[in-house]
């Protein structure tokens, strides 16, 4: 989702109360959603016994709002006498349009302690976030004091994460930048059918080969842990594979006090494998059925290789993304057959908004080969903005007499607000040159 406006509706006391020594009877919240009335009282400082006025009540309903977790908040008042009942009434913004926490690798804590920590220091906090409100500092902040609860000195920090065809939904990403939390070794046992075992060993001790060399991360997005240990038996058919009897342990590097390494140890549960019952794509203007047939390598009766669903749904990615859609995804909408272990697949494009170029930079370049770049280069500032066009044309410039004197590589950053993208192309001399 989007960052979402909210606004504050205070119906304010008459203007006697601001003089008067009124106090607070009792506070009511009307429509509270998911949350308690304990909860909601200490989001938004209301207390029974309180005095009363105007600005107590306007910072309640900024208190709430604040959090990104409602689109509005009335506040009224009830009663007569010295002593008023205060009720708010709430619209909270469904939990389901709200972005889910994904934690990359608080590997100190398990994700039940996780979330009892979060919720002792953030009242409100339900695993999900908003865009647009203060709850994401303030989840960070309660990580920070769990962390030096448990003596670990770390710089946290959190962003949020577009889709992918690997992790189709948007998440807001909380992660320790320092010290880095990285696997030593990894100890996994298999529960396999009847024979399967001698065949997916040679995978799985791949698998084990690989982890320790990436960073810890147990989040929703980008390369997990999960997605390493799994991906040979996803890739075999068995794509209800899973991890269970989860066990970390963490400690210090003995060499590098900014690393801390995890002993990992867990059970995978292959399940059967599945076959590809129907692969379904519904033509679009930027990939057609024909494209779809001459890339597709999987068909009815294959195994439900995920590895080769993810490998075509990038082929179809990559020819929105040619066309300015960055954020482009696709979702399978698999449709298992329990019964007969099939699963049939209809693809869909999520393309999201066309991004054009906002700047174009080319560096390192000698003054005639700035004027030979700035002729040749045809994708301008307002333009649809094409990773292909930049691609090819830094593999093209081989034959322009002054550019075939470099080696070009470039990098694209691109703003999710704006739709703009700044592009840097840094150029070197050859070796011959």
């Amino acid at each position: 989702m989007r960052p979402i406006r909210v606004l504050a509706t205070l119906l304010l006391l008459t203007p006697f109360i601001a003089h008067a020594q009124y106090s607070i009877a009792s506070v009511t919240f009307k429509h509270p959603g998911p949350y308690t009335t304990p909860e909601l009282l200490a989001v938004s400082g209301l207390e029974a016994g309180q005095l009363l006025n105007a600005n107590s009540l306007g910072n309640a309903a900024q208190h709430l709002l604040d959090t990104g977790l409602f689109s509005d908040a009335t506040i009224d008042y009830t009663g007569t006498g010295m002593r008023r009942g205060i009720v708010v009434d709430l619209k909270p913004i469904p939990l389901d349009k709200l972005l889910p926490a994904s934690f990359e690798n608080f590997v100190w804590f398990t994700p039940d302690e996780l979330t009892a920590g979060i919720h002792a220091h953030v009242p409100l906090y339900r695993g999900v976030a908003s865009d647009a409100g203060t709850l994401p500092d303030d989840i960070q902040s309660a990580l920070q004091q769990m962390l030096v609860a448990k003596g670990i000195n770390a710089t946290l920090s959190h962003s949020i994460l577009e889709p992918t065809n690997e992790h189709p939904i948007r998440v807001i990403s909380f992660r320790i930048d320092e010290p880095s939390v990285r696997i030593l070794t990894a100890h996994v046992s298999m529960v396999a059918p009847q024979g399967a075992a001698a065949a997916l060993t040679p995978g799985l001790q791949q698998a084990l080969n690989l982890a320790p060399r990436h960073p810890f991360n147990e989040g929703l997005s980008g390369l997990t842990l999960e997605d390493i240990l799994l991906d040979p038996f996803r890739r075999a058919g068995y794509i209800q594979s899973s991890l269970d009897n989860l066990q970390r342990t963490v400690a210090p590097s003995p060499t590098d006090p900014k690393i801390f390494l995890v002993t990992y140890t867990a059970r995978i549960v292959t399940g059967d494998p599945w076959k590809i019952s129907t692969l379904t794509w519904n033509p679009t203007p930027l990939y057609s059925a024909a494209d779809f047939a001459r890339d597709t390598k999987l068909h009815p009766g294959d195994l439900a290789n995920d590895t080769a669903l993810l490998n075509l749904e990038g082929l179809i990615s990559a020819a929105y993304l040619s066309h300015g859609y960055l954020d482009v995804y696709l979702l399978p909408h698999p449709v298992p057959d329990t019964t007969a272990n099939t699963v049939a697949y209809t693809l869909e494009p999520i393309p999201g908004d066309i991004y054009h170029l906002h700047t174009a930079t080319p560096t390192g370049l000698s003054p005639k080969a700035l004027q030979e770049f700035n002729s040749a280069w045809q994708m301008k500032p307002g333009d649809v903005y094409n990773p292909d066009y930049v691609a090819s044309f830094i593999k093209a410039n081989k034959t322009l007499p002054q550019l075939s004197k470099y080696q070009g590589s470039f990098q694209a950053s691109a703003d999710p607000q704006t739709r703009l993208v700044d592009l840097t192309m840094t150029f070197a001399p050859n070796n011959g040159h």
